[in-house]
């Protein structure tokens, strides 16, 4: 897909993008719906629910996005690209979408709670980023209060309840979220968020395990690796 180091397709911004709801135990395509809303690209969801009629997403969504500069081949920070937290809603009855801005940019690779894939929540962690795969800092979104909009950085308050900054120089993953008790009977947010960090300054690379109630910027702990773990790889946690 990549010729003379770009990338042989690009993104269309005359277009509107569309999106696709399938039911879980359709038995064919033609069961699927079919929704538009404004032009933008998504590379990562946090999760999506459904409440009555509507399927609700809630995603980071890029505007005008920069392929190119996804692929690698462009070195800049993102200061020409939007990626902002989003609730996005598909009525499968009345067949209409709409869209609602949750953050300032630029934020991805969000993730929740496992154990609340596929239901409602109230907590998402993403990142911060300085480029498309430099991750600066780990942010905590709370869905149950209202954005500050009228911020053009990501900082604490409003809808943030939390940025853990990983420094000058070090540079991380997503994090993953391990609950202190698996299941639902505990509070969403009890538990703690691992990732993986890499000091440009020494050559050396960590786990960061972080308190996700309280988003301290005292680790819980911090694990020296043998081997450094390259920047944008997903992750999950399993217990032994």
């Amino acid at each position: 897909m990549v010729k003379n180091k770009t990338l042989i397709f690009s993104f269309d911004s005359t277009k509107k993008a569309r999106f696709g709801a399938l039911p879980r135990y359709a038995k064919d395509e033609n069961l699927i719906r079919w929704f538009e809303l404004p032009n933008c690209f998504i590379f990562h969801n946090a999760n999506a629910w459904e409440e009555e009629d509507e399927i609700v997403l809630i995603t980071c969504r890029a505007e005008n996005p920069n392929l190119d500069q996804a692929n690698g081949a462009i070195k800049e920070k993102l200061e020409n690209i939007t990626n902002e937290l989003y609730e996005m809603r598909f009525n499968m009855k009345t067949g209409e979408a709409s869209q609602k801005k949750l953050s300032a940019s630029a934020v991805d690779f969000p993730r929740v709670n496992d154990s609340y894939t596929g239901r409602k929540q109230r907590f998402v962690y993403g990142t911060t980023l300085d480029s498309i795969a430099k991750v600066t800092g780990i942010i905590k979104f709370d869905l149950h209060a209202k954005p500050d909009l009228g911020k053009s950085k990501l900082e604490v308050g409003g809808n943030v309840q939390g940025l853990y900054d990983l420094g000058p120089g070090r540079f991380g993953s997503e994090a993953v979220f391990v609950p202190r008790v698996p299941g639902t009977d505990s509070e969403e947010d009890d538990g703690y968020l691992i990732l993986f960090v890499h000091d440009e300054n020494t050559g050396k690379s960590f786990v960061h395990v972080i308190d996700a109630k309280t988003m301290s910027a005292d680790p819980v702990a911090v694990v020296e690796l043998p081997q450094r773990v390259p920047y944008g790889f997903h992750a999950f946690f399993v217990t032994e």
